[in-house]
């Protein structure tokens, strides 16, 4: 494939060629996510809805002060503050894939962005039956979850798990994936900080040389998370280690999970995923590699990492 050409000073000028950028995302995906756009972004005062009549109170996302609402209305490139347009499409794609259930898991959920985007999106396509699952250790984020939750009316806010409101069932865990079921060690960082991460030890520092302070947290298995349940949507960024929690896990999402949007930490971490899921029957479906700012001496791999990956799998069976 050649350059295109333009003219700029009387000099022929090479353009960027479309091999040199990864968006993750094509045309088709921003039909589709336009497809689900029923208003204009806009911001109220305590909150804003998105374009997906989803809505965000200002007190979850306490890193941001201002927002672009032409990408909150459509978010392609991104949304301008938090996630790129594929996290948008895989939430987008799974509903439009979903039959008359729905049932969307977000692991590391932070205050529940995903969880929120596709029971919003579930019920206004006329879904009745709506399942949600969170998992979030930090507490201060597991609290803004919950009143998340509540705010777009999937569940109430004085209650952890419910078995049905409006229609939607909802779990609520507070706690970390683990590759097996034990105590991990949570670092007690600022509820502003999103890239804290559950260690196996109660480390000083955490993957990023970072000073942790850290509390027990229990940790669960991805099969006592989802239970016997058919999911439409793992959505998984767990900071590092979600390779280990999907190795762990890799039987039941064979046989229970849809599709899975992973976040991913390290160049390694992205080599290994596509290994082990494509032997097991996966499709990588879309795709975005995470931006490494190679340094000497890091903590670690994933401390390195300027900005997460995407990895969109579908189960091809």
């Amino acid at each position: 494939m050649g350059y295109s050409m333009e003219r700029r000073e009387g000099r022929p000028q090479k353009m960027t060629s479309p091999l040199q950028i990864y968006s993750g995302y094509t045309e088709e995906d921003v039909l589709l996510l336009q497809s689900f756009v029923v208003q204009k972004a806009s911001l109220e005062r305590d909150f804003y809805i998105d374009g997906f009549s989803n809505k965000t109170l200002f007190s979850s996302v306490p890193f941001r002060e201002d927002f672009d609402l032409e990408r909150l209305t459509l978010p392609a490139p991104d949304d301008g503050f938090h996630a790129e347009a594929l996290e948008y499409v895989t939430v987008c794609d799974s509903v439009k894939r979903a039959g008359s259930s729905y049932c969307i898991v977000e692991v590391g959920a932070g205050w529940g962005p995903w969880i929120n985007l596709g029971g919003v999106l579930a019920r206004s396509h006329g879904i009745k039956d709506i399942n949600i699952i969170g998992v979030e250790a930090h507490p201060g984020r597991f609290d803004l979850m919950k009143k998340q939750l509540s705010a777009n009316l999937l569940r109430p806010v004085d209650i952890q798990n419910t078995t049905d409101f409006n229609g939607v069932k909802c779990k609520l865990i507070q706690g970390a994936a683990s590759a097996e079921h034990k105590t991990l060690w949570f670092p007690n960082f600022d509820i502003k900080d999103m890239g804290a991460a559950a260690s196996d030890a109660n480390v000083s520092n955490d993957y990023r040389g970072l000073n942790a302070d850290n509390f027990p947290v229990a940790g669960f298995v991805l099969k006592e998370i989802i239970d016997d349940l058919i999911i439409d949507l793992l959505h998984i960024d767990i900071q590092g280690a979600e390779f280990d929690i999907i190795n762990s896990g890799i039987d039941c999402l064979n046989t229970q999970v849809k599709s899975m949007m992973i976040a991913t930490h390290s160049r390694v971490i992205e080599g290994k995923l596509i290994e082990l899921l494509y032997e097991n029957g996966w499709y990588l479906h879309r795709e975005k590699p995470c931006r490494v700012e190679w340094r000497e001496s890091p903590a670690s791999l994933e401390a390195m990492t300027q900005v997460d990956g995407s990895q969109y799998w579908r189960r091809s069976n």
